[in-house]
């Protein structure tokens, strides 16, 4: 099954913008934009009747304990124009252990209408364009606050070139790298946080409605005892004390981020911010100890051995420092320094970084490649101790409004670290190159659905040994001509431990010595071949053996399963909703916004 996509131009893109929103009045104000869009829908899609792929949001995924991505098809029984929606029935899904109400109110912009059409005589070409420019305007050029914005003022004047030029911009590199994904990072955070803001207000009116019937339904000598949400009758939360909270720390947070993002969408200011940072830079580097002309020359020095400590007892430093000289070459040149942070500002992607033990949080925003490496200084046996305190080991992590704590972009080492994603999506993004992991652990959050450990994307691979990758909804995902060796490698409590998400990605478990345990599934395999015999959609195995046996060339070695629900589930390919094609672009869809470019350091 295919979903039509559309290849258009940013001037293209432009003008179909300012063709919906062409108004007669003196000014188009924001409160008129979604009211144009609403008369625009309404002449262009068809009011019901046509099947789609509803791609459901990560905020619902999270909420309802579903992987992400996670597709159903189905079809629009009724168009909501008025509110840009549609009542979605699902008729099928790709995974039996997705369980969604029959009817649901969607979004439009989530749906995604397939070629393949019952009703010949609908026009959905039509309809598949029109929801193709409304998903790039409320993806790409529609902000969260913008609803907010004033009505005395020409919002598409103001704002619908610009937005589409820096979407422009942005696609196509103009922007400084470091600035370029600070902003996807905002907007990737800002499109979430209103998606989050939306759920959370639907739960809350609906707790507010129950209320409201709970009072009136309220006849008899004593009051019912209403329980709180968990279902407890002696809860001491109200029922939307917590939800409430939420509300106003994501609020505040859109505020945060609206605030900066508007500085940074005048051509003129992201000039003056890019000068900024780089005289913060230059002070940096100076303050390090490089002369202007080493800092002319920086592309052709050799590689330096960072050694990143923190405040600590004079023997413990001497013990790192004579620690740190086992593992530098004799005739490497050392600089010291304060925090990871400063450290990734200002190194080459080939130097070597080491780490003392203790918590090194940072917001880096640039690609780890060119054979460079990051290192913790410990005992290898303490980082693969799950024991151990933390505080003791060299652990790496994010601030809390992180996408990705790590992006691959070349080949990289990671050796005897901690690797603290739990207040990230996503740990490493491996987009291209070979990621080299050795005795090092990445700790998830345990509780979301949709959070993962490494993902490799088409073309990449990762060498994994001795590591520990536990918590995780999964713990490496493997996408289409993708490849891993894994030696060693322990995956504890994860829902999934490993995806192989397309029969050409390659996995070979050396030495027999990987485990799995207390997994909900243990390695989950979509689109293989199973046979012209097998007509089941999807099949449960106990041993890695007999996955083996559909795919012998690309799979090999042996692993252990300990205490997981399922071993290994396998889906065959003929029980796909979508084609490799529309399924890949789905995928690379949801990685769009996140540190697109693939463009080397300097």
């Amino acid at each position: 099954m295919e979903v039509y996509t559309f290849e258009k131009s940013y001037l293209e893109r432009l003008k179909e913008a300012e063709a919906v929103l062409s108004w007669e009045g003196a000014v188009m104000p924001a409160s008129q934009v979604r009211s144009e869009w609403k008369s625009y829908v309404e002449l262009k899609i068809e009011p019901a009747g046509w099947q789609a792929i509803w791609k459901i949001p990560r905020v619902i995924c999270e909420d309802l304990k579903l992987r992400y991505p996670t597709i159903v098809y189905g079809y629009v029984e009724q168009v909501i124009f008025d509110e840009l929606k549609a009542v979605f029935v699902v008729t099928a899904v790709q995974d039996n252990d997705v369980h969604l109400p029959e009817s649901n109110e969607v979004s439009l912009v989530e749906l995604w209408p397939t070629v393949q059409q019952e009703n010949t005589a609908l026009n959905v070409d039509t309809t598949a364009e029109c929801i193709d420019r409304l998903r790039f305007f409320y993806t790409h050029v529609w902000m969260p606050w913008d609803k907010d914005y004033d009505d005395d003022r020409d919002w598409v004047q103001q704002h619908l070139q610009a937005r589409i030029q820096l979407v422009c911009d942005l696609s196509k590199n103009r922007l400084p790298r470091p600035l370029a994904l600070h902003m996807r990072t905002l907007l990737t955070e800002a499109k979430y946080i209103q998606q989050r803001l939306d759920y959370l207000e639907l739960d809350l009116s609906d707790a507010e409605s129950d209320d409201e019937a709970v009072e009136l339904s309220d006849n008899a000598a004593e009051p019912i005892k209403r329980q709180s949400k968990a279902g407890s009758a002696n809860g001491s939360l109200n029922v939307s004390s917590l939800p409430v909270t939420d509300l106003m720390c994501l609020h505040l947070r859109m505020a945060i981020i609206r605030s900066e993002f508007e500085i940074l969408e005048n051509p003129e200011m992201r000039r003056a911010y890019s000068e900024l940072q780089s005289n913060s830079l230059k002070r940096l580097r100076c303050s390090s100890g490089r002369s202007t002309q080493s800092e002319d020359l920086l592309v052709e020095r050799n590689p330096i051995s960072h050694v990143v400590t923190l405040p600590g007892k004079l023997q413990d430093q001497l013990e790192l420092l004579k620690l740190a000289q086992t593992l530098i070459k004799p005739d490497s040149h050392v600089q010291l320094s304060n925090t990871l942070q400063d450290v990734l500002s200002i190194c080459q992607s080939n130097d070597n970084i080491l780490l003392s033990p203790g918590e090194h949080t940072i917001k880096f925003l640039e690609h780890l490649n060119d054979n460079g490496s990051l290192r913790g200084l410990s005992n290898p046996k303490a980082i693969l101790t799950p024991s151990t305190d933390l505080s003791l080991l060299p652990v790496v992590c994010s601030s809390d409004e992180d996408s990705t704590l790590l992006v691959i972009d070349g080949d990289y080492t990671l050796s005897e670290l901690v690797l603290d994603c739990r207040h990230v999506r996503r740990g490493i993004l491996l987009r291209n190159g070979t990621l080299t992991m050795r005795g090092c652990r990445m700790l998830g959050d345990g509780s979301s659905s949709t959070q993962e450990g490494i993902v490799c994307m088409p073309g990449a691979s990762a060498e994994l040994k001795s590591c520990l990758i536990e918590n995780f909804a999964v713990g490496v995902s493997m996408r289409p001509k993708s490849s891993a060796e894994l030696g060693n490698v322990q995956f504890i409590t994860c829902k999934t431990g490993l995806e192989l998400l397309e029969k050409t990605t390659s996995v070979n478990l050396q030495g027999s010595k990987c485990s799995f345990e207390n997994c909900a599934l243990g390695i989950l395999a979509d689109g293989f071949v199973l046979g012209e015999q097998k007509t089941e959609k999807a099949l449960v195995l106990n041993k890695f053996s007999e996955l083996q046996r559909f795919n012998e060339d690309n799979l090999l070695g042996n692993c252990s399963f300990y205490n997981c629900k399922k071993n290994v589930r396998v889906f065959h390919e003929s029980g796909q909703l979508l084609a490799q094609r529309s399924h890949q672009q789905l995928l690379e869809d949801e990685l769009g916004g996140e540190n697109k470019e693939n463009i080397q350091m300097a």
